[in-house]
């Protein structure tokens, strides 16, 4: 197969699209090798965004080193205060040293890796020397000054690890020449410096070859001091916003320097006798290295923005391009589109005319188009699409008219059936209910009889304790009469003892007469005396205690008289009651079985609701198949779709079956009902 005869297989938008790839792939080409170009130089400029925080951190190290090595002389030489000042300086640098420990660990490059090695050995052993002092001034001077320039080269290593020192844009490779790669050996010729004459004013002191060496010292900062404002200045040069940013600390710096210069020159290499205090000269030079990392530091801000705005930049470059270039496939894809619309439109508007005829639709006119092969084709169509309507709408009448009287059929038939349905479920519910008052009728019968043998057995038990309680009464009375015999009794006996006192009296009287012959007869006569008085206190006693016995038998005898008149109405009223009970249970009983009478008649009315339901669900069963069919005809037929004016005659033809259908209903329900009779 030919690549012709596969172009001349597809359809038109297909065609279409095939161009349109092809016109994208000639945009999207160059466009990707810009943007992988464009990733690139922003990978580097966020590559040396990066780098100014790390080379920032090496340089700490190295001031902080310059810094110990002016201090380590001030120690060593005995100046007072100066081993404080030496120690604390350590501590800080030990933190930078840890801090570039991270660094070089994390960064992976074998050769910032060696580099580091080496110099934080050399670090180790020089600050453990001056630390147990087996070091001298010049030895601890030589030793620092022979780490800074491992340092300066671990400085030069991670500024090319991280691109620094290949920045493409003038302003900021100049001034990353002059703060990474000038201002660290201009500090480290003003810490020469600074060591130097600190040790020679120590000692109070110098040779003729140290006042040289101190000499070559102060003119290489006046080098390295052109050649950082140099390069300071061709950033200015380049970016006018520098020389305004980073001027005043500029000049700052340079004076600082100059003077450091100056007084190393005049109280140092130029006098015989050496009186300039060395912690003054210390704190002079000192100042003038803290101005030169000060500088260092503003510009290391100013480079951080001029690489975030460059980066901006570059976002919004890359953005642009992309925007741009999207518009432009964009305008390109439209234009296509309109084209593509404007020689398919015609083609898919006869495809569409011809598949809504073919899918039944037939409402309305459509446009014939052109007079050209595609208008011939849909005035043919036209032709076609009204011989039809007119066919369906015939039909269509016909049929919605047989619809229209099964649907009242139908209607009628459920209506009858929700009406059994629910005239069932009520006749169930009242047989239902029937029974539970029939249980609860019998229920009650047989309640009322049981509470009639206990009101029976109430009453013979009543009339048992009436008795019982007139037996108590007569026995309470009997018990009173013999209380009040010995009531008597006890009477006669106090009698008697009174009688017996007077005679044992008169007999002690008449004994008392006798004289001596008498004696023994008036002891008996005492004896019987006491005896009569104790008989007749003891009576006297008992005849107490047989009163209040009498008065209780007399309040027990009270009470037992009006138990017996309470058992007598007791009895009376139990027998009301059993008569009562007698006659609820009769009435029970007769209530039940005509209630059961009732659930009979109401259980044969549901068997017979049921059964009409049936009926009536059988009829809706054949009016519901009937209705099924003709929606079936009805369905094949509406897959034509008509207009209002066709439908017109199908539902006037529909107003007389439905009167005749309206007519019919009421003539049907009551053979229905009927049914159920």
């Amino acid at each position: 197969m030919s690549a012709y005869s596969v172009v001349g297989g597809l359809r038109l938008p297909h065609k279409f699209l095939i161009l349109s790839l092809i016109a994208l792939l000639l945009a999207a080409v160059p466009t990707f090798f810009y943007v992988r170009e464009a990733g690139k130089s922003l990978d580097a400029y966020q590559s040396e965004q990066q780098g100014l925080v790390r080379v920032a951190a090496v340089l700490k190290t190295i001031q902080f080193t310059q810094q110990h090595r002016g201090l380590a002389a001030l120690s060593l030489g005995g100046v007072a205060g100066g081993e404080a000042k030496r120690a604390a300086k350590q501590a800080e640098a030990d933190r930078a040293y840890g801090e570039v420990d991270a660094i070089v660990k994390a960064m992976g490059d074998d050769g910032v890796t060696a580099a580091w090695t080496a110099s934080r050995r050399d670090w180790d052993a020089l600050r453990e020397g001056v630390v147990a002092r087996r070091l001298t001034v010049p030895q601890s001077f030589a030793g620092h000054t022979a780490l800074v320039p491992l340092l300066l080269r671990v400085n030069d290593l991670v500024g090319d690890h991280y691109g620094l020192s290949l920045d493409p844009d003038k302003d900021s490779y100049q001034l990353i020449q002059a703060m990474f790669y000038q201002l660290p050996y201009l500090t480290e010729e003003l810490g020469k410096t600074r060591a130097q004459g600190a040790g020679m004013l120590a000692r109070k002191e110098a040779s003729a070859e140290e006042r040289i060496a101190l000499s070559i010292y102060t003119g290489r900062v006046g080098d390295r001091l052109d050649q950082t404002q140099a390069a300071f200045n061709k950033a200015a040069s380049e970016n006018p916003r520098l020389a305004s940013s980073l001027g005043e600390a500029m000049r700052e710096a340079a004076g600082l320097a100059q003077g450091l210069v100056r007084t190393a020159s005049e109280q140092i290499v130029k006098p015989e006798q050496l009186s300039y205090a060395a912690d003054q000269y210390v704190t002079l030079a000192t100042q003038a290295i803290d101005a030169q990392f000060k500088l260092n530091g503003a510009s290391g801000a100013v480079l951080e923005e001029l690489m975030a705005e460059k980066i901006g930049d570059f976002h919004r470059t890359r953005w642009l391009m992309l925007a741009s270039m999207l518009g432009l496939i964009a305008l390109a894809g439209a234009v296509a589109a309109m084209i593509s619309r404007s020689v398919t439109g015609p083609l898919r508007h006869a495809v569409l005319v011809a598949e809504r005829v073919a899918g039944g639709d037939l409402v309305g006119d459509f446009d014939t188009g052109p007079p050209n092969e595609v208008g011939r084709m849909l005035r043919a169509l036209k032709e076609m699409n009204d011989s039809l309507r007119h066919i369906v709408g015939d039909v269509r009448g016909s049929i919605d008219n047989i619809g229209a009287a099964t649907r009242d059929i139908a209607s009628g038939n459920a209506d009858v059936s929700r009406r059994l349905e629910a005239q069932a479920s009520s006749l169930e519910q009242t047989a239902s209910s029937m029974e539970q008052m029939t249980s609860t009728v019998k229920q009650n019968a047989d309640n009322a009889r049981q509470a009639n043998t206990l009101v029976a057995g109430a009453a013979g038990v009543a009339s048992h304790g009436g008795a019982v309680v007139a037996q108590v009464v007569r026995t309470m009375g009997e018990i009173n009469a013999s209380s009040h015999r010995i009531v008597d009794i006890i009477g006669v006996i106090d009698g008697i003892a009174f009688q017996t006192n007077i005679l044992a009296l008169n007999a002690a009287v008449e004994a008392a007469r006798a004289g001596e012959q008498g004696r023994g007869f008036a002891v008996v006569a005492s004896e019987v005396r006491n005896l009569a008085q104790r008989s007749a206190a003891a009576a006297k006693e008992i005849k107490e205690l047989i009163a209040q016995s009498v008065e209780k038998v007399e309040a027990g005898n009270r009470l037992a008289d009006s138990a017996g008149k309470a058992m007598e109405e007791i009895v009376g009223s139990v027998a009301r009651i059993t008569g009562i009970m007698g006659e609820i249970a009769t009435a029970s009983a007769e209530q039940g079985s005509g209630i059961e009478q009732i659930n009979q008649a109401v259980t044969q009315m549901d068997d017979m609701t049921q059964q009409n339901a049936a009926l009536v669900e059988q009829t809706a069963a054949a009016s519901a198949s009937l209705q099924d069919q003709a929606q079936s005809l009805v369905a094949a037929m509406s897959v034509f779709r008509l207009d209002a004016s066709e439908l017109g005659g199908a539902a006037g033809g529909r107003a007389a079956p439905q009167g005749r259908a309206g007519a019919a209903a009421p003539a049907a329900r009551p053979s229905l009902a009927l049914a159920g009779r």
